[in-house]
């Protein structure tokens, strides 16, 4: 960027790097959730299917698919909007400028650390880590990280997720013929 360009992210935006949400608690799974995970995904792991086989390697009963784990965290961010879901992710309240609506995944990063018992309470706690902006084909873009973590009963983080989502402004089809640019 040169010194004659203004950044689009602000003073303001540059100051919830750090903040954190207040941890939040998810929604229980139940053995129907699982019954219908294997259904559709076909793994049949006697793990999440059959308490006597999960205790007999060590744990109390049986085991939440670890993708599951890593859904419930998302499922409750899809839900209609309210006060206490806002407060949950941080990204949707970052002060980005209005036409930036156009949003991408920009990369994933997931670690399982523990397993967990169905019918086991989670809480989820999100983080922004860093926001920065870069040019592309797509224009200037904002790149926003954010850290989830999840957390059992016992407060052990059980899965970590960095998450990057890219902001563009508004691209409205057509543009391209107004400014003589390719389609």
């Amino acid at each position: 960027m040169s010194a004659n360009e203004k950044s689009v992210i602000t003073e303001e935006l540059r100051a919830w790097i750090g903040r954190t949400s207040p941890v939040q608690p998810l929604e229980l799974l139940s053995a129907s959730d699982v019954r219908r995970y294997v259904d559709a995904t076909g793994d049949a792991n006697p793990l999440w299917l059959d308490d006597d086989f999960a205790r007999s390697l060590g744990h109390r009963g049986r085991l939440l698919p670890p993708l599951l784990v890593g859904w419930i965290p998302f499922s409750l961010k899809e839900q209609e909007a309210s006060d206490k879901l806002a407060s949950f992710d941080l990204r949707r309240q970052l002060p980005v400028p209005e036409n930036y609506t156009n949003v991408r995944n920009a990369g994933n990063e997931t670690e399982w650390l523990k397993p967990v018992c169905l019918g086991e309470q989670l809480s989820s706690q999100s983080r922004i880590v860093d926001v920065v902006e870069r040019r592309g084909k797509m224009g200037t873009g904002i790149y926003i990280t954010q850290e989830e973590r999840v957390f059992n009963r016992e407060q052990d983080v059980v899965l970590l997720r960095r998450h990057t989502i890219a902001l563009f402004p508004e691209h409205k089809f057509g543009d391209e013929e107004k400014t003589g640019g390719d389609r």
